[in-house]
């Protein structure tokens, strides 16, 4: 089994993802997010023709303010992979 690659988020990138307008095919979720929880995600996007879900995105529910927040490493993932 191979190791599952790292890969660094440029700042372009991180600007295009924090401007991804949630909807039926695509969700964004805070890093802080129980694995459990996201297993509703994913199978909601499952069942819904697929989608993109995207993990280390936070949001200010007052100011609807996005910021990025991935994971300091590898191993941080793990829980939700």
């Amino acid at each position: 089994m191979g190791s599952i690659p790292v890969v660094d988020v440029l700042d372009q990138e991180v600007a295009k993802l924090l401007s991804i307008e949630e909807g039926h095919f695509s969700d964004i979720k805070s890093l802080r997010i129980a694995p459990a929880k996201l297993t509703v995600s994913i199978a909601a996007l499952a069942n819904a023709e697929g989608g993109e879900l995207f993990v280390g995105v936070e949001e200010n529910k007052r100011t609807r303010e996005r910021s990025w927040l991935g994971f300091d490493s590898p191993e941080a993932a793990n829980g939700h992979i």
